[in-house]
């Protein structure tokens, strides 16, 4: 290991399937040819594990910080009896009354991490009665770096997370970092003593892969001569599918040739086959269940549709941006910030009026949307400005 390198911490939860492992596993891999990454993961397993770079390090965590990141069902499988009993007190303790006492034990038993020039806790302070909590905590405890920061990936002001209670522990850190300009101004909004650390950094992505998974074939082709609109996510109340369908359904009866492929499942899956039936669009909107490769649905979609009902700095606009896709999205904290580049037209009234007036427009304009699509042809994605941040942070 070259010890010449910078040193840079990330603390976060586990490797499961989400949006910010993907972004930290983008960013660690982009970042690990210039600088010595190290990864502290409460629960370091996962499906997303076998992305990581092998030049990364992962330090193992204490068995109570182990225990934080695991399930109840993961805990008992591990047949360590200081995991389980500590997972259950944990769990108990924190809807009971919150998580200061298990996450104040946990930074007591974890050693502290030295010698870093920047550690950043990649995952905010979730909710009080959460015991999978204290990342921001953990980082100004339980390591020694030049500059701490803090990540935020969530819009502060649609999503509360118990911002009073969780603000004291945002103050040591060095900066607190949003995701885009939009979730760091908001954050600051809601958290006004703490606007003078606030910056942002847009997600790493890996382009070079996201493009050559798009050109495979894809398992379940696209019907011919259609237009076809594409979705990729977990099947969430949050995500707005069902309102979508709602939204849609009278313009799909006036469109014949329009598809909606979806890719993902999840808990709303019931819900969204049901809304489907009742407007009888079974023939119209195509679940395709989780797709380990959505790209090349991607790719070769006319429209990528994102409906949520609030969204932070989705990963899919930027994904779609590389690929030379539209999309056609509900107004959240980044969407005029991130979609530009002739894009930004077909953002829409976060209502399921909106998304219907805006949908309805978009098909009955088809040269809106070829415009969009050829004005994305010129766009050439990378990480130069987000991989500018951490050359600023790390001097």
């Amino acid at each position: 290991m070259d010890k010449k390198k910078k040193k840079i911490l990330f603390i976060n939860s586990f490797f499961g399937v989400g949006g910010i492992q993907s972004s930290l596993i983008n960013m660690a891999n982009e970042l690990c040819g210039e600088y010595q990454i190290d990864l502290l993961l409460y629960y370091p397993e996962g499906k997303l594990k076998d992305r990581l770079d092998s030049r990364v390090n992962i330090i193992q965590p204490s068995w109570v910080l182990k225990s934080l990141g695991m399930s109840v069902g993961e805990a008992l499988k591990s047949g360590n009896p200081l995991i389980i009993l500590f997972k259950i007190f944990g769990s108990v303790w924190s809807r009971v009354f919150d998580n200061r006492l298990p996450i104040w034990i946990a930074t007591k038993i974890q050693p502290v991490l030295k010698g870093y020039d920047l550690a950043i806790a990649f995952r905010p302070e979730t909710r009080k009665k959460m015991l999978c909590s204290g990342f921001v905590r953990v980082l100004c405890r339980c390591t020694q770096a030049k500059t701490k920061i803090a990540w935020i990936h969530y819009d502060a002001k649609t999503l509360d997370n118990d911002s009073k209670f969780n603000a004291k522990y945002y103050e040591p850190v060095d900066k607190i970092v949003g995701v885009s300009a939009s979730v760091a101004e908001r954050f600051a909004a809601v958290h006004s003593g703490l606007q003078g650390k606030t910056d942002y950094c847009y997600n790493f992505f890996e382009y070079e892969k996201i493009i050559e998974k798009s050109k495979i074939k894809q398992e379940i082709a696209y019907s011919e001569n259609k237009l076809i609109c594409f979705s990729a996510c977990r099947f969430s109340v949050g995500k707005g599918i069902v309102r979508g369908i709602k939204a849609f359904a009278p313009v799909f009866k006036e469109h014949e040739d329009v598809l909606w492929y979806i890719a993902g499942d999840g808990p709303e899956r019931e819900n969204i086959e049901a809304a489907i039936k009742e407007e009888k669009l079974e023939n119209r909107i195509i679940l395709l269940g989780s797709q380990s490769n959505p790209y090349n649905y991607m790719k070769n979609s006319d429209l990528l549709i994102m409906i949520s009902y609030h969204e932070a700095a989705p990963m899919v606009y930027k994904e779609a941006k590389a690929l030379h896709v539209p999309v056609f999205t509900t107004e959240t904290s980044s969407s005029y910030e991130m979609l530009k580049d002739g894009t930004e037209d077909f953002i829409c009234e976060n209502s399921e009026e909106g998304i219907r007036n805006k949908f309805a427009e978009i098909m009955n304009d088809r040269e809106k949307l070829y415009n969009a699509k050829k004005a994305l042809e010129g766009y050439r994605a990378n990480n130069d400005e987000a991989f500018d941040k951490f050359t600023e942070w790390v001097k």
